[in-house]
């Protein structure tokens, strides 16, 4: 008979298949589907399912209950706390409550008022045996201390820096601040909005330290009005045509030194612009196109004074100047510096200096003598020549030279005498013609004329310049001057004119120079309005609050 391991194998088992049972000692055959009837069946349960089994006999498996608070997990089953919603709510805590707690991996139960023991009191703080957190009293305080306060008993500062905190709560939160940060912390525009201004209204002022005080207003204006009687206005000399700016000429005195036009800017002036003009030249101060005077002139006569504002109002805005008062005429005031620029054999060149006060002048009086005589010859000038050559002298003489300054009023008081001695060689030659001549536009009626001065012995010992407007033929005699250069006023605007020069000396005049062309400025093309308060002879106030005095 064959053994198992030497049976073939089968690739499949079904029910009907035989196997060979010894039953009661005889051997006999069964099917599998007979001898696996009266076994169990297998129980397949998915995962994560407990496998249980409460009845007999046979059945499938059963779902085993895991109770509140648990869940099955992964393989794995936890406590979810779910069983903590049935229990019954605390409306207070008492020192006998219990409290569950893990103890290094055990859960274990604990009394409420071993929860103190986890906590110390820090200086003047104490923790009560009823769980009470107060603050403790002290005996006494110091200066700057107060009892039952523990910042009573903290150091006393007697400053502090930028850097030192001061302690804030920011957002529901303790916080420090530094001390700089903290006096910064609050803008001017968080402030609450002040009514009108009174003379009690008070502010910060620090005086002689960082300690602030309060200040008045009505205090304030005494120390300004202290102060404005030392005020002194900004004096601006003016050399040259300028257009007034509120930067550089408001609140000042213009003081003209040269023949110059004033020409009024609105847009850098401005509503309530002010400023006094003084013509210290020798020739006329011009006001620009846009001004409107008191009197109608424009024009400022040598040492006369005007005052000039600029104001909006409901008519529109204005230039406005107010100029000297055309009624009686002060005579001028004394001719001063009178001095000799140069001597020949029979000519003296002389130079002087325009009043210092007195009326304006209209021309000047020139009259010299041999010294030790008594008759004086008297030569007529111009006001706008301040130098003058006499001629016709003899060699190697002294003369005794002055100066009158005269107007429709009269005459001032004469200059100190120049004695002055010709030399002893005379020219034999008249001057030789004048190169080099540029003319050189300055304003809207003034033109400068330079060229080089000529030296030897039949050097011109002084200079006569003509102009006319180019393509004209008659030539207009302008200044007669020592030396270069000279300005040519009393031109108009934006018009081409031709100038040349000659020389003149004790033997004759030179040949004219070559004519030389140039054209005047162009008046501005703006509309400037300008207003002025003034008093004659008083004084006036500035929009600044400045204090002025017109002389």
């Amino acid at each position: 008979m064959p053994t198992i391991s030497q049976l073939p194998p089968t690739s499949a088992v079904s029910a009907s298949d035989a196997l060979p049972i010894s039953q009661g000692g005889t051997a006999r055959s069964a099917s599998v589907g007979a001898l696996l009837a009266s076994t169990q069946p297998a129980i397949v349960v998915s995962s994560p399912s407990l496998i249980g089994r409460t009845s007999l006999g046979q059945g499938g498996p059963e779902q085993v209950g895991i109770g509140v608070g648990m869940t099955l997990s992964g393989g794995a089953l936890q406590a979810d706390g779910s069983d903590h919603a049935a229990f019954p709510s605390v409306s207070s805590l008492s020192m006998d409550s219990d409290l569950v707690i893990n103890n290094q991996g055990s859960p274990m139960r604990m009394q409420t008022s071993l929860l103190r023991g986890l906590f110390s009191a820090g200086q003047n703080v104490t923790i009560a045996s009823n769980g009470v957190i107060s603050t403790s009293t002290v005996a006494s305080a110091g200066p700057g201390q107060s009892l039952g306060s523990a910042i009573g008993m903290l150091q006393v500062l007697t400053g502090l820096s930028a850097q030192d905190l001061v302690a804030v709560s920011h957002a529901g939160s303790d916080s420090a601040i530094p001390y700089s940060d903290f006096l910064g912390g609050v803008t001017i525009d968080q402030a609450q909005r002040a009514g009108a201004v009174a003379d009690s209204d008070t502010f910060w002022a620090a005086q002689g330290s960082n300690v602030m005080g309060s200040q008045n207003f009505s205090s304030i204006w005494l120390w300004i009005a202290n102060k404005l009687p030392t005020y002194k206005a900004p004096v601006v000399e003016v050399t040259v045509s300028i257009n007034l700016d509120a930067t550089v000429h408001n609140g000042r005195t213009l003081v003209c030194s040269h023949p110059v036009t004033l020409t009024p800017l609105i847009a850098n002036m401005g509503s309530g612009f002010q400023c006094g003009v003084i013509n210290a030249s020798s020739g006329s101060v011009t006001l620009g196109s846009g001004f409107v005077s008191s009197t109608g002139s424009l024009t400022l006569a040598p040492w006369q004074s005007a005052s000039l504002s600029s104001m909006t109002y409901s008519g529109g805005t204005i230039a406005f100047a107010t100029m000297p008062s055309s009624g009686v005429i002060q005579i001028p005031g004394q001719v001063t510096g009178l001095s000799s620029l140069g001597m020949t054999a029979t000519s003296i060149t002389v130079t002087w200096l325009a009043p210092l006060g007195g009326g304006p002048v209209s021309s000047y009086n020139l009259q010299y003598r041999q010294s030790g005589t008594s008759s004086w010859i008297n030569i007529p000038s111009n006001a706008s020549v301040t130098t003058f050559q006499i001629v016709g002298l003899q060699a190697t003489t002294i003369y005794d030279v002055a100066v009158t300054a005269t107007n429709v009023s009269g005459s001032g008081t004469m200059s100190s005498i120049l004695p002055a001695t010709t030399s002893g060689i005379a020219q034999t030659a008249a001057p030789s013609q004048v190169v080099g001549l540029t003319a050189t536009p300055a304003s809207i009626n003034t033109v400068l004329l330079t060229w080089p001065s000529q030296s030897g012995d039949s050097a011109a010992t002084s200079y006569t310049a003509q102009y006319r407007k180019s393509g004209s033929s008659p030539w207009i005699l302008g200044a007669v001057i020592a030396v270069s250069p000279v300005t040519i006023s009393g031109l108009l605007s934006a018009t081409s004119y031709d100038f040349s020069v000659f020389g003149v000396n004790a033997t004759g005049i030179g040949p004219t120079s070559s004519a030389v062309t140039a054209v005047t400025l162009v008046v501005p093309q703006s509309v400037f309005l300008i207003t002025w308060n003034f008093i004659p002879n008083g004084a006036y106030t500035h929009a600044n609050g400045s204090i002025g005095v017109n002389a």
